[in-house]
């Protein structure tokens, strides 16, 4: 059985999700295992916060987990090389290199090492257990995948998936194999907050009929977003999930101008007090690019391993010195004289490849002491965020979107997706900032008319 439930930004889904899990723990018999599952390690907190408030611990029968990490330690670690003949004992999750070929090649030195990179973990879970996959051509490879799925029946009892709009295609059929053959599945998300794969839920609600499916009532209550926010929010919303506040709070809009005297201080005022400030993505004076964690080739880990060998010291630790080392130098040096003193510290030349994928990654690593004015976060990186007053710094495209301004066959599509979430973080005030040097085509006069309309006014100083 697979119940689905749709409940917009501020609704309490972790909360309802925790309390799911605290209700069924507490009259299930059974002796297998319950799985909580979310997207990122924040809400995995969360979860694991609301359960101990609610019953004092945490159950020795209730796991609770990123997706990737139930994945990998349920389907792909145990079950790849009886499926597909790949083993794979550990995963990474650094940067990859935005060349296509130094990407691929990254991933099948990864693979021969038995490691797998968290992007390809959805689309591989997917293959391990599904029998109508390519890879299954014959009925003794679709017996194997039947017996895998039977020992995961046996083993599992339910799953519950908070945020389930953040799962792509792969990871939402795994699901459904699991929901088709035993496991109850529980999955609770938002398809307006779907920023990664806009379209991958709502085409999952799509074909979700039948006895094995129910699709709950909409939550459209929310505890958070206050209705002077909701008035911009829900013009986004299709009519069946327009949102109304359960707490009384009306809240505030208000918008600034950059133009402003007082601009840098407003921001800089909501900064110092760690509220939430975000973009679409960096672009002008405003940068969204966090620090990288830096990493190296794998054939260099396997020289520097040596060297730490023949110098009687701890491999781990004289790596991660030498990150350390390449970090400092980063700032007052280039790339290539950077890479210059590795090979000397080596003792031996890097390989082209080598070379080719650390410089890329050492000047995307520089990038964000460049020329930036403001230092704030993307909206990606802020949704599942909220804070008391939020800083939204308008440009083109999200000015487009946010009035509509776009042709139908746009509507709901990744960028629709980041407006919502965009005016959704707030739990009492909204300030929308216009910086006339992000737009191409739309005047000041254009958007002050339009906020004026909807009864939004200046704000002048904080």
């Amino acid at each position: 059985m697979i119940e689905i439930q749709i409940a917009g930004a501020g609704a309490g889904k972790t909360y309802d999700l925790s309390k799911r899990v605290i209700q069924f723990h507490q009259a299930n018999t059974s002796h297998k295992i319950i799985y909580a599952v979310t997207y990122t390690n924040a809400a995995r907190k969360k979860i694991k916060e609301e359960i101990v408030k609610g019953i004092g611990y945490i159950p020795d029968q209730v796991r609770i987990e990123t997706i990737h990490s139930f994945f990998l330690n349920e389907i792909i670690y145990p079950y790849s090389h009886f499926s597909v003949s790949e083993v794979y004992n550990n995963a990474v999750s650094h940067g990859m290199p935005s060349d296509y070929v130094l990407k691929n090649i990254k991933i099948n030195l990864l693979k021969q090492r038995n490691i797998i990179h968290n992007e390809s973990v959805f689309k591989k879970a997917m293959i391990v257990i599904d029998r109508t996959n390519g890879k299954h051509t014959n009925k003794a490879k679709r017996a194997k995948v039947d017996f895998i799925v039977s020992h995961i029946v046996a083993k599992i009892s339910h799953v519950f998936i908070d945020e389930a709009q953040d799962m792509d295609g792969d990871a939402l059929r795994v699901f459904q194999i699991l929901g088709d053959n035993g496991i109850d599945i529980y999955m609770i998300g938002d398809p307006k907050q779907a920023i990664k794969y806009p379209s991958a839920f709502r085409n999952f609600l799509k074909q979700a009929t039948g006895d094995n499916y129910t699709i709950l009532p909409n939550n459209n209550i929310t505890k958070r977003v206050p209705s002077e926010i909701l008035k911009l929010s829900n013009a986004l919303c299709m009519a069946e999930e327009k949102q109304s506040n359960n707490n009384g709070k009306s809240g505030k809009v208000v918008y600034i101008k950059s133009s402003n005297s007082n601009y840098d201080a407003i921001i800089g005022y909501y900064k110092a007090q760690q509220q939430l400030i975000y973009i679409e993505e960096k672009e002008g004076c405003y940068n969204t690019h966090s620090s990288r964690n830096l990493y190296l080739p794998l054939s260099l880990q396997d020289k520097l391993s040596i060297l730490a060998l023949e110098r009687d010291l701890d491999s781990r630790l004289f790596i991660n010195s030498i990150i350390s080392e390449i970090t400092e130098r980063l700032k007052n040096s280039s790339s290539a004289q950077v890479l210059g003193w590795l090979a000397k510290f080596c003792g031996t030349r890097l390989e082209k490849q080598e070379y080719a994928e650390l410089i890329q990654h050492l000047d995307m690593a520089k990038m964000p002491s460049k020329g930036y004015k403001y230092f704030i976060s993307s909206i990606d990186a802020v949704k599942g965020l909220e804070s008391d007053v939020c800083i939204f710094i308008l440009n083109q495209t999200m000015y487009d979107y946010m009035t509509q301004n776009v042709p139908k066959t746009n509507y709901h599509n990744k960028n629709w997706n980041k407006v919502y979430v965009a005016l959704t973080r707030s739990c009492n005030a909204l300030i929308i900032a216009i910086d006339m040097e992000l737009f191409s085509r739309t005047s000041v006069t254009e958007i002050e008319s339009y906020f004026k309309g909807l009864g939004i006014s200046e704000m002048l100083s904080v």
